[in-house]
């Protein structure tokens, strides 16, 4: 055996570096959608063993995936017992035979939008488990030993930054958000396990990419009531460069673009509405607005909300492109705060919704600045988020490249963008609408664009999706809280 995986070695190690994790960092925020893992450890001849679960294939939440037991947080609920009472719930685990070593620092895993925390247990009294049926395909007992094997390690490709550690088990991958788990606990228990190699440094050929076959399911609608549906697939996606010209063309005959940010207010009413079931009057809306024309959309939105009855508060992510809009919502009493850092905490919550208009189709990644800090502060939050367009840090035409706002509904504008073909994306994009803003087929074909002809029927069009991965987010979409 591997003299750093024997116990007298291995279990002082693991339980010192936990005791020295912050308690900020273990701590994950407390407005957040919250979860918690068990990361089950027990002592065997050939070393430390953990205990893995292969999710069901059927699942809407992470099907197929190697994962801890675990879920998210009931009331009143420390993360210890959550952790436990899912380890019960989902392999039968006797909370009593295991005795809790620490709790990790906190990882954000969108497109899911938790925190999740790592509970490290020690089975001192193993004992048979058995799947929960209706979650669990097969409980998986993997030595630590099988992990320091070089053949067995792979990479999982980020889309800005390096790789992250994966591993070919016996007949599955080890990845995401499981894998940053398990790097970071050889990291602190195991010196020097990957004797200095970064998972990029193994090159292309030991690359994984789960997430381009992971099973998927049909989106689920979130807005209420009867409205028309097409296939998303028969509707052509556009480029930045087309919509420029598209917008161009508008210019050039008196549509400008707060004639265009007026029909995306509506839009985006017009969703929210419907998110809510259809009232407006006292809903609490934060309206998260940029220096761009998607901003004056977000911002047009505002002032009709504020008409209809509801409370707006308007966090401007830069300074707006059209003065007169902001002076017209503050004239008619709407709050306006320009973002700074420093303010945005866990004592200023935004509203029952957000409206995410900070960036449009020009923007691209990654998050930076004002966004950035924005983006960082809507994730300590468990509020629905409707993005307009598209999420803000998503590529028009690149797609997913890298820690992006994770939207409940996205309402684009006349024709969906060319990332939100992309599998990848839909569960960042989450139910996908498209709103008529009055686009003629002219304007389309000046871009060589065949006119999306589906408003015959109401101005906003569900786009449906069949095989879309509803959460199979790349790796770097899970981040450690420090």
């Amino acid at each position: 055996m591997d003299e750093r995986l024997q116990g007298g070695t291995f279990w002082p190690r693991l339980g010192e570096a936990l005791a020295d994790v912050p308690d900020e960092d273990r701590r994950p925020p407390e407005q957040a959608r919250v979860g918690a893992v068990l990361v089950l450890l027990e002592q065997t001849e050939e070393g430390p063993r953990v205990v893995l679960t292969r999710r069901r294939r059927d699942m809407r939440s992470h099907p197929g995936q190697v994962s801890f037991p675990g879920g998210r947080l009931d009331a009143d609920e420390t993360l210890e017992e959550a952790a436990l009472r899912e380890a019960w719930e989902e392999v039968g685990l006797r909370a009593g035979t295991v005795e809790i070593v620490g709790t990790g620092p906190t990882f954000y895993i969108p497109p899911s939008r938790f925190w999740v925390a790592p509970v490290v247990a020690r089975w001192r009294e193993p004992h048979a488990l058995a799947e929960n049926p209706w979650e669990v395909d097969e409980i998986l007992h993997v030595p630590l030993a099988q992990l320091l094997e070089r053949d067995r390690w792979r990479h999982a490709p980020l889309s800005l930054r390096g790789s992250t550690w994966a591993w070919q088990l016996d007949g599955d991958v080890l990845w995401g958000a499981t894998a940053m788990v398990m790097s970071l606990l050889l990291d602190i228990a195991v010196e020097d396990w990957s004797d200095g190699v970064r998972p990029e440094e193994l090159g292309e050929r030991l690359a994984v990419r789960p997430w381009e076959n992971a099973p998927a399911w049909e989106r689920r609608p979130r807005l209420v009531g009867d409205l028309p549906a097409v296939a998303q697939q028969e509707v052509a996606h556009v480029t930045v460069a087309q919509m420029r010209t598209v917008r161009a063309w508008l210019d050039e005959r008196g549509i400008g673009e707060l004639a265009r940010a007026e029909q995306a207010g509506r839009a985006l009413v017009a969703a929210t509405r419907r998110l809510r079931g259809g009232e407006l009057r006292d809903l609490s809306v934060s309206v998260l607005a940029g220096p761009s024309s998607n901003g004056a959309g977000g911002l047009a939105a505002a002032r009709l909300l504020a008409s209809a009855g509801a409370r707006v508060h308007v966090l401007a992510v830069g300074e707006a492109r059209h003065r007169a809009q902001v002076q017209l919502l503050r004239d008619a009493g709407v709050a306006i705060d320009l973002v700074a850092p420093e303010h945005l905490d866990d004592a200023r919550s935004p509203g029952e919704v957000v409206l995410d208009a900070m960036l449009g189709i020009g923007a691209e990644p990654p998050l930076r600045d004002l966004p950035e800090a924005t983006a960082e502060w809507l994730r300590r939050h468990d509020v629905p988020v409707l993005s307009l367009d598209l999420p803000s840090g998503i590529s028009a035409d690149g797609g997913l490249k890298g820690p992006c706002v994770t939207s409940e509904v996205t309402v684009a504008l006349g024709a969906p963008t060319m990332a939100l073909h992309e599998a990848i994306v839909h569960p960042y994009a989450g139910d996908l609408y498209l709103a008529d803003i009055g686009i003629p087929a002219a304007a389309w074909r000046a871009a060589g664009v065949e006119a999306p002809a589906v408003f015959g029927n109401g101005p906003l069009v569900r786009l449906t999706a069949e095989n879309r991965a509803p959460d199979a987010g790349t790796p770097d979409q899970a981040e450690r809280s420090n």
